[in-house]
């Protein structure tokens, strides 16, 4: 059986991610596999990301041309995106390199203000009004009909995996992680009849938005691509979003069960 070429993405803040990648190299030597160091990130099978959600989301921005599988072990707080434990990863490994494993594909956004500015991301796109004393006028384009007009602070734009994230907290719904989706949810409407939305990640949305204030003062709103990518717009502009492809591929090595994880994660329904 030919030996699987491992590329290790660790977070460098957290020392148990920095402990645990000199473990995953020893064990990786023992079980005859390979780890790409110093060659080119295309030359590995598998990314293995030593972390918690923030990391993988890295990993992602990092490595998401190349179209390799990630497969990610919990060193971080949440870690919802990850596969398993530090404690787990030896049997993970096992069903790696045996090719008893799935893959889970994940929806990802494109996003291209009026102004020829360009984000990705695999979460969410969020547009906020900032440090802006006054709420953003918005509209919602999908396909070219009115989805959704409000003032408010601002709209997330999401993917299956940003579902649990800053949607969920601002009352958005969840959605199962290979469900071809996007959720537009509004962020504090002045309106109580504005709700969230759920559409094709086939559709196409176009967001315009309004604010009145001083075009040369520093109070602008901004888009922010998955907390790692920010940018500061003009008062009054429009974002296109699509979705991006390929999916993303996860590795997962134990049977899917979305709602126990999410369960265990979000600590819902323990006693």
């Amino acid at each position: 059986m030919e030996a699987v070429r491992f590329l290790i993405y660790s977070n460098p803040a957290s020392s148990e991610a920095r402990c645990f990648s000199g473990d995953l190299e020893q064990m990786l030597q023992r079980k005859g596999q390979q780890i790409a160091a110093k060659e080119p990130p295309e030359t590995a099978d598998v990314i293995a990301v030593l972390g918690g959600d923030g990391t993988v989301l890295r990993a992602v921005r990092a490595f998401q041309r190349y179209g390799k599988p990630i497969w990610a072990v919990n060193c971080g707080h949440l870690g919802y995106l990850t596969d398993c434990s530090p404690d787990e990863a030896g049997q993970a490994l096992d069903r790696i390199i045996n090719n008893d494993y799935t893959l889970e594909y994940r929806t990802r956004l494109k996003g291209e203000t009026n102004k020829g500015n360009r984000v990705t991301a695999m979460n969410e796109l969020l547009l906020h009004r900032g440090a802006c004393v006054h709420a953003l006028s918005i509209e919602v384009l999908v396909n070219g009909s009115t989805a959704l007009k409000y003032r408010g602070d601002g709209l997330i734009i999401c993917t299956p995996s940003g579902s649990t994230a800053y949607n969920l907290s601002a009352g958005g719904p969840v959605l199962m992680p290979e469900m071809k989706m996007m959720a537009l949810t509004p962020i504090c409407p002045q309106s109580v009849a504005v709700v969230p939305i759920v559409i094709s990640s086939r559709d196409a949305v176009r967001v315009s938005w309004y604010v009145s204030g001083d075009e040369d003062g520093w109070e602008k709103p901004n888009l922010t691509a998955d907390g790692q990518e920010k940018l500061l717009l003009p008062l009054e502009g429009t974002l296109s979003v699509r979705e991006l492809k390929p999916q993303l591929a996860f590795i997962r090595t134990r049977k899917g069960d979305f709602y126990g994880r999410l369960q265990q994660r979000m600590h819902w329904n323990l006693e």
